[in-house]
């Protein structure tokens, strides 16, 4: 393995705990999860509308709460798994556009003048590059 790739230094096992001032707050993490699958699945799956995104963003938003303050790997996992939801709902309604197997319906055709870019998602703005 090349030197730049290598770790310096080994992972923790489990991320450390965090104190807060209301005391500690855990995620229901399993059924946030499966709340973040099936929502992912039924409005920013392979077939999506513009309408169905913006559903999915707004319920996100709202899950948002209650990935806050991880005491657990699994709640961090969890609060990952919302970001990147997120993050690839905002960028699903951005493109507007059907590329590959990923079909807007709303959308129908590629457009490569204005989306053959990548995209870059800060915030709620997302741009393409």
């Amino acid at each position: 393995m090349r030197q730049e790739l290598r770790p310096s230094k080994p992972a923790k096992a489990e991320p450390p705990r965090a104190k807060y001032s209301n005391g500690p707050v855990d995620v229901g993490k399993e059924e946030i999860v499966g709340e973040i699958k099936d929502l992912m699945w039924q409005d920013a799956g392979i077939v999506r509308t513009g309408k169905g995104l913006k559903k999915a963003i707004q319920q996100l938003e709202k899950l948002g709460t209650r990935v806050a303050h991880p005491q657990t790997r699994r709640a961090y996992e969890a609060q990952n798994l919302h970001a990147v939801a997120l993050l690839v709902a905002r960028s699903a309604l951005a493109r507007e556009e059907s590329r590959g197997a990923h079909y807007r319906t709303d959308f129908p055709a590629h457009n490569d003048a204005k989306f053959l870019k990548h995209s870059v998602v800060k915030g709620d703005s997302v741009r393409f590059v």
